[in-house]
């Protein structure tokens, strides 16, 4: 059993990556990967603590997006991402990375703006245990809901009224095409996958989704990934349901994209996931996630 979607503290996860490394291996996985948002500074760590144990490390990353269709922030993940600065997928990191740090100081003048000016980049930077140019928005919204607990009941209504897209508060970030996130990736030896194609392209409330609707709604989309250069769909994930795994497997075999899947596991900023399996609770599905181990010589074979 492997897991290929997981995050650390290096982005907007909670676990240090040994201590994460340290869950895959409670786990018995026996391949993982390390996907942080636009940044592979865990790695290291994370792949000395698999190797100690006889674990495979896939080196990975999670770059958001821009569907230039529908407008949808599309998260695409990249596996087998090597550490060389120069490579053109990592040149395209530090760029994102660069647009992060000066968006933190934008979001925390916004606020301040909006009233929340409580806000402070200490408080940030505590929770968040790195510079405040490091953060992300989960850190914003943990330090918001601490200072107006009469205002927001929970971190996701933060999301949901104050920095979600389109909301008050929300700092547009920079974002790449589908495209020319996959072709860095090719051009630096890696592949590029969709990632939880459902929650992006399958999420409007207004329409009744169930799994033809989602069909039919995605056959346009994925003739679209594959011209783009897109290897591969995150159809084993923690919140698909039997039938939609099932539709999406369906689908990779008639675009000949390489199903994949991971837990998309973020620590305590997810607390009902679990490393390997997903779903703690949840009727019906509760740890039903299973990615085969053939997944990674798929993934390989396309590079």
């Amino acid at each position: 059993m492997i897991d290929l979607h997981m995050h650390s503290v290096c982005s907007d996860g909670t676990d240090s990556p040994g201590d994460l490394a340290e869950k895959v291996v409670a786990a018995g996985l026996s391949a993982a990967a390390l996907t942080d948002h636009d940044t592979t500074m865990g790695h290291e760590a994370y792949g000395a603590v698999l190797a100690e144990h006889g674990i495979a490390f896939i080196p990975g990353v999670e770059i958001s997006c821009r569907h230039q269709g529908t407008g949808a922030s599309t998260h695409v993940l990249c596996y087998f991402v090597e550490a060389d600065p120069q490579s053109p997928l990592q040149q395209i990191l530090a760029g994102l990375r660069h647009d992060r740090s000066t968006r933190n100081l934008r979001l925390l003048e916004k606020l301040h703006e909006l009233g929340y000016d409580t806000i402070t980049a200490e408080q940030i930077e505590a929770l968040a245990s790195k510079p405040l140019v490091d953060a992300g928005r989960p850190h914003f919204a943990q330090a918001i809901q601490a200072n107006y607990p009469d205002e927001f009941a929970s971190v996701n209504e933060v999301f949901a009224k104050l920095l979600g897209n389109d909301q008050p508060g929300y700092i547009p970030k920079a974002h790449l095409s589908i495209a020319d996130a996959a072709h860095a990736a090719s051009a630096s030896g890696a592949v590029a996958v969709i990632a939880h194609p459902l929650i992006t392209f399958c999420n409007d409330s207004e329409t009744n989704w169930t799994v033809d609707a989602q069909r039919a709604h995605l056959i346009p989309l994925f003739e679209e990934f594959k011209r783009d250069g897109v290897v591969g769909i995150e159809t084993h994930y923690s919140r698909h349901s039997p039938e939609e795994t099932q539709m999406l497997l369906d689908l990779c075999q008639v675009f000949d994209f390489v199903p994949t899947g991971g837990s998309d596991f973020h620590g305590f900023n997810k607390k009902d996931l679990a490393v390997g399996i997903g779903v703690i609770e949840k009727k019906g599905t509760a740890g039903e996630l299973r990615v085969p181990d053939s997944t990674i010589d798929a993934l390989k074979a396309r590079r």
